[in-house]
């Protein structure tokens, strides 16, 4: 459901963006991969959210930003194999060299990139 939070603030940017008299046709917005979103599901939120404002019927496109961990016992830093089907991504991953608690360091972002 927190697709939902992310829907809701791109729309808000979106017009707050366009002012009074604007409409956009299209969206494109980059979100962060360690988010747990997915286009679908953003896409639909964002669709059912934007019924009945100037930005009904404009198409959000959705971009990915990789996301990053980093482990501060040993130092790792890098990716973890995500599985977009997975609707959650569980913020409790361990280090793939050490097994401790990972921080995550990119990928957590959202930002409105265009409007047109």
């Amino acid at each position: 459901m927190h697709e939902y939070v992310y829907a809701d603030r791109i729309l808000q940017s979106v017009l707050e963006d366009i002012g009074r008299t604007g409409k956009p046709s299209a969206v494109t917005v980059e979100v962060g991969e360690m988010l747990g979103l997915t286009r679908e599901s953003l896409t639909s939120a964002y669709e059912l959210l934007s019924k009945g404002t100037r930005a009904e019927g404009s198409k959000l496109k959705v971009k990915f930003a990789k996301g990053a961990v980093e482990c501060p016992k040993c130092g790792f830093h890098g990716r973890l194999q995500l599985s977009r089907h997975l609707h959650a991504v569980d913020p409790a991953f361990a280090c793939p060299k050490c097994g401790s608690s990972l921080r995550v360091s990119a990928g957590l972002g959202a930002r409105l990139i265009r409007v047109e």
